[in-house]
């Protein structure tokens, strides 16, 4: 830390404009501080505090204390926590912000916890109080359990634009992901036929299903080899510049599927809402290993419809399998939902 330093974080904050509108959203207290620009940069600022969040923190550092140290820790665990402890931020969705009767696009958006060494939103959050802002509600809340977004505002602006004491804002929002636990087991069979439904339940016992078509393997070193040597590529590439991205796709891609393996992809329908994420048992209950570095891959369906009529889908197991892989012992993990929330006004 140097002064430097501080004159560094400082000198991004051009110009800025106090709002202080509070709105709780779920349990959740949300403060719209205001708007900063920086160049013609221009971001929103909201303030927020999740109680519930703070609390499942809390019982997982004290269950901690009980744990058998030694145990090693599975992949399963591993992204069970992951999901456990989201913290519920509905701005993350936000499309378009109405000022009044103005509108901005947002492009992007950013969320990070506080911290009392985090002297880059300890300023930030200084400014505003320097201009009046009011903490209203969050003031007396340990600074390591606020955590801070700014939501970029699409546009060059040369200043903030006038905006009258007490604004009106509307916050549309997008479509949003949501992870739901399921850890149902299923046994995957290659090029085997699937005539039922396979129906299941998440926590909270809502029930859903997913209709599987095939399962197939995927060999990625041949379906990267057909890309390397497609005549289309050098209309873009020179020989060399092929060459080098090649050799370090191989030396990548060799730490995590060796050549011979293939990964499996299922093809199946469900609710258009959702997708399903599916992973090997003996993936689920390893213990997870230091890659220096990791891939993944998306694969499309071949088809666009499925038996039922319904848009195809497909997912990837991302763990390699030897190429005469017939039967493999799975779980359907995890599902993501697809969800828009309403707007909010304040």
């Amino acid at each position: 830390m140097n002064i430097g330093y501080l004159h560094e974080i400082l000198s991004h904050i051009e110009e800025i404009q106090v709002i202080g509108k509070n709105v709780k959203v779920g349990g959740v207290i949300y403060n719209v501080m205001g708007i900063v620009r920086h160049g013609k940069e221009m971001k929103l600022i909201i303030l927020h505090y999740d109680e519930s969040f703070q609390q499942n923190v809390g019982e997982s550092e004290a269950a901690e204390l009980y744990e058998t140290p030694n145990i090693p820790e599975s992949n399963r665990v591993m992204m069970r926590n992951n999901r456990k402890y989201d913290v519920i931020n509905p701005f993350e969705s936000v499309m378009k912000v109405f000022i009044d009767e103005r509108e901005f696009n947002v492009c992007n958006f950013e969320q990070s916890q506080l911290s009392e060494q985090d002297w880059g939103n300890i300023l930030t959050i200084s400014s505003f109080l320097k201009n009046g802002w009011q903490p209203n509600d969050i003031d007396f809340q340990n600074i390591n359990t606020l955590f801070i977004s700014r939501l970029k505002l699409e546009g060059e602006y040369l200043s903030i634009p006038d905006i009258n004491g007490k604004p009106e804002f509307r916050f549309i929002m997008g479509p949003r992901c949501i992870a739901r636990q399921v850890e149902k087991s299923v046994t995957l069979v290659v090029g085997d036929n699937y005539p039922d439904k396979l129906v299941f339940q998440d926590a909270t016992g809502e029930e859903h299903y997913v209709q599987i078509n095939r399962v197939y393997l995927s060999d990625m070193w041949k379906e990267m080899d057909n890309v390397f040597t497609d005549p289309k590529l050098r209309e873009h590439l020179t020989s060399e510049e092929i060459t080098e991205r090649r050799l370090d796709f191989e030396e990548r891609f060799s730490e995590m599927c060796p050549r011979g393996m293939c990964f499996p992809v299922i093809e199946y329908e469900c609710e258009e809402e959702i997708s399903i994420e599916f992973y090997s048992k003996s993936y689920l209950n390893a213990k997870p290993m230091d890659r220096s570095r990791s891939m993944g891959f998306i694969v499309g369906p071949e088809k666009p419809k499925g038996v039922l009529g319904f848009n195809l889908k497909a997912a990837v197991i991302q763990e390699p399998v030897p190429v005469d892989t017939v039967r493999i012992e799975a779980e359907l993990f995890r599902y993501i939902l697809i969800t828009k929330s309403d707007d909010i006004v304040l």
